[in-house]
């Protein structure tokens, strides 16, 4: 199969390319086709005149939506939006014989052509039911609303820039999933502290899972972060973190005395430089070898080094604590401390109030319970 195979003799490195993960994930030739559209539009041609499936996957993954580089999408939404495009494509070129014998008028150009209504159904039936989980076992109910989701706004664009005739999305079946299906990721102090207790003598873990705590960030914002991005707060002394997060949102998070602490104590196993510097490039956290981690890579590590204390409050959980689990935790102890749930927004950059009030639900369930308002010395 060619690859992004489009009318261009720029492009020609691509053709005769198997597709996968790295082909579409090369984002050093998004100008070249970007270029290309801007001929079409020159014409008066069609946006992505000249373009095959591929092509249009690519452009999908690495199109610019924002003036300004940070704000689009990051590398690790590009590698989660590339992995599911590959599944679904897959799932058509397995099923080629069918559309070729099933569509009238069968474009031989194009599997993504010749989709129809009863097709995007047929898929979505197949993503809830097939064994592709962990385990030899279907999706869960959010891994498939998650997928779903990608598929939706990737029909969305073919058809609003007129790759495809028919609006495959408004015929997709809900995959929208109930408040007992999302999976419980509360953590609470006491657990925490437990975990840090464990790793009091391990500057590497302690440094880690003390600043997912006490600053709620995300471990990508983690993975990121430099040295230089740490400073002294002129206002009021303390340490703070600033950086990019999720969808191009900058923070500025506070960090605690203790946390600076167990940072540098980080730093000083890694043998790395524990002055603040604005000019130090530096991971703010590195790998064995000085290097920024890679956030799944970080990710997993975390989880396993959660899973290897064996402390007794993780054998009933029913998920595995994560480094997302301590998102919850931030929220659930700010709450419990006195803040406001709108301040609590703010600090986990939620756009939306809703997202934080679901972390918040056994919480704030808890703070309205009626019987909690009883004199239970009526009774006795």
């Amino acid at each position: 199969m060619n690859g992004l195979a489009v009318h261009s003799e720029e492009l020609e490195i691509f053709n005769n390319n198997e597709i996968n993960s790295s082909l579409l994930l090369n984002g050093e030739q998004f100008h070249l086709i970007e270029e290309i559209t801007v001929n079409n539009e020159r014409q008066n041609l069609s946006h992505f005149n000249g373009f095959n499936d591929i092509t249009v996957m690519y452009y999908f993954i690495h199109r610019e939506r924002h003036v300004r580089h940070e704000r689009n999408r990051e590398d690790n939404t590009k590698q989660e939006y590339a992995r599911v495009l590959l599944q679904f494509y897959k799932y058509l070129e397995d099923n080629r014989g069918f559309f070729e014998q099933e569509v009238a008028e069968y474009d031989n150009t194009s599997l993504l052509k010749n989709l129809r209504p009863r097709h995007i159904k047929a898929f979505q039936k197949f993503l809830s039911t097939a064994p592709l989980g962990r385990g030899g076992k279907p999706y869960k109910p959010a891994t498939i609303h998650q997928k779903n989701t990608v598929i939706k706004s990737f029909l969305i664009f073919l058809f609003e820039n007129g790759y495809i005739q028919y609006p495959l999305h408004r015929s997709m079946l809900s995959t929208s999933i109930s408040k007992d299906e999302i999976p419980n990721r509360d953590l609470y102090y006491h657990e925490v502290k437990q975990l840090l207790d464990y790793y009091k003598d391990h500057p590497i873990n302690l440094g880690l899972l003390t600043t997912m705590a006490m600053t709620g960030l995300r471990v990508q914002e983690i993975s990121k972060a430099k040295m230089c991005d740490l400073y002294i707060d002129p206002l009021t002394g303390n340490h703070r973190l600033k950086g990019i997060g999720k969808g191009g949102t900058p923070f500025d998070c506070l960090i605690h005395p203790i946390n600076f602490e167990r940072i540098i104590a980080f730093r000083k196993r890694r043998k790395m430089s524990t002055t603040i510097d604005p000019t130090d490039k530096s991971p703010l956290f590195a790998t064995q070898k000085g290097a920024a981690y890679n956030y799944k890579n970080l990710s997993n590590y975390i989880s396993r080094e959660i899973q290897k204390t064996n402390l007794s409050f993780l054998k009933h959980r029913p998920t595995n604590i994560t480094p997302h689990s301590f998102r919850h935790f931030y929220a659930i102890y700010s709450r419990q401390m006195g803040a406001d749930i709108l301040d609590i927004q703010k600090a986990l950059n939620h756009k939306d109030r809703r997202t934080t009030e679901r972390y918040l639900e056994k919480v704030l369930q808890r703070e309205h319970e009626v019987s909690s308002r009883w004199d239970q010395s009526q009774f006795e």
